[in-house]
């Protein structure tokens, strides 16, 4: 992911308990303006909440409220608000002026800015969260420096809270589902991008929604009939690409790490 030049903003003041520097991106910035027209439907919105309620669960199961959290790339801020009810000092890493926009409508503390790097300062914060994220880094070199910002960014004890897709079964799924997607995430690869970062990890979680286990692996199968080849010829064909789309992206398996910054550190 390039970065863009990051240009001061004099005339708003951060609420946030994270001492940091108030940014904002250029005012032509469209960047995911097609991410931020997407609207759920009744059932998409009722089970992303089921989704962001479980993550805030597992969150729980290490580290609580009150503290403070960094989320970079918060999209349209649902957990945000999760998060806040729940008692954390919230502040947004957002690189999409038009999400930034809607996030600040929401009343959430927003800084505007490409990570890494990661604008709070050092040791400032409880928890880094980053949801679907490190896929969209450039690369392993950005994804090791996104990684050691969130490190920096953590007092001693502190969690990495770390969401990706599992390239091992989306395989073309994880190019198509979203432009933006570069750095290859897999379950080996990302324990090894945080222990080589200096993180203990806690958890690893994988799951379709919140199926984990046995339902998860269910699901997994059922995926199967999603990609038959000829699919994609038949969609087309018959106009229903929009509804294979939707049926992959309900049936898309993630991977939850749980790591921690050693108290030492």
């Amino acid at each position: 992911m390039n970065r863009l030049s990051l240009q001061r903003d004099h005339g708003r003041q951060s609420s946030s308990a994270v001492p940091v520097q108030s940014w904002r991106l250029p005012e032509s910035s469209s960047f995911y303006k097609s991410f931020s027209e997407k609207k759920l439907t009744g059932y998409g919105g009722a089970r992303r909440g089921r989704i962001e309620q479980h993550r805030l669960g597992l969150l729980h199961r290490f580290t609580e409220p009150p503290g403070t959290m960094v989320e970079v790339g918060p999209g349209h801020g649902t957990f945000a608000e999760r998060a806040v009810a729940a008692g954390w000092r919230y502040t947004a890493i957002e690189a999409s002026q038009i999400l930034v926009d809607v996030l600040r409508e929401k009343q959430l503390t927003v800084i505007p800015s490409w990570a890494p790097p990661i604008p709070v300062a050092d040791a400032s914060t409880d928890v880094v969260y980053a949801d679907q994220v490190l896929e969209h880094m450039s690369g392993i070199d950005t994804a090791r420096e996104f990684t050691a910002e969130a490190r920096r960014a953590l007092r001693p004890g502190g969690v990495f809270f770390v969401v990706v897709p599992d390239y091992l079964k989306e395989r073309t799924f994880f190019w198509d589902v979203d432009y933006t997607h570069n750095f290859v995430t897999t379950e080996r690869r990302i324990k090894q991008l945080l222990v080589d970062g200096g993180f203990e990890i806690l958890l690893i979680e994988r799951a379709i929604g919140t199926a984990t286990g046995l339902s998860r692996d269910l699901l997994a199968g059922a995926a199967l009939f999603a990609n038959i080849p000829g699919l994609n010829t038949l969609s087309r064909r018959t106009r229903t690409e929009d509804l294979l789309f939707k049926v992959r992206k309900n049936l898309f398996e993630t991977l939850t790490f749980v790591a921690r910054k050693p108290t030492d550190g």
